[in-house]
């Protein structure tokens, strides 16, 4: 059932913050905000969530992944969870996802330099 706080509906929320559904049920997937569901399983957003959602935004444009982010609500502590920990965590995956000026930013996720040439190399690959 619905929290009394919780009024907004996704398509608000969207406007709000300038962000697509499918990127706000993500940061739900991820447990970063937990909106409540009315009768008819519509979700509905407290402000407190939009301002989650903000803050998760501001984050990623500053460089934090969503591991970085997640310490950061866990802990709730942003000034010290943004300065290198003594003992870094155990996961391999860097906390600031930082930009790499050497490399072109991808308009794709296979950019293929050589398109005529993965073809042949596919078809090969299936008739083997």
């Amino acid at each position: 059932m619905a929290n009394n706080d919780s009024i907004y509906p996704i398509s608000a929320v969207m406007n709000m913050t300038s962000l697509t559904a499918r990127q706000i049920r993500y940061y739900e997937s991820h447990g970063l905000i937990k909106p409540s569901r009315s009768k008819g399983n519509q979700r509905l957003y407290t402000p407190s969530d939009v301002e989650n959602l903000l803050m998760i935004k501001s984050l990623l444009e500053k460089g934090l992944n969503l591991d970085g982010i997640k310490a950061i609500f866990a802990g709730g502590k942003m000034d010290e969870e943004l300065t290198p920990p003594i003992n870094p965590p155990a996961s391999d995956q860097p906390v600031l996802n930082l930009p790499h000026p050497a490399f072109p930013k991808l308009t794709s996720l296979y950019p293929v330099n050589n398109q005529e040439a993965l073809t042949k190399w596919l078809e090969s690959k299936r008739k083997s």
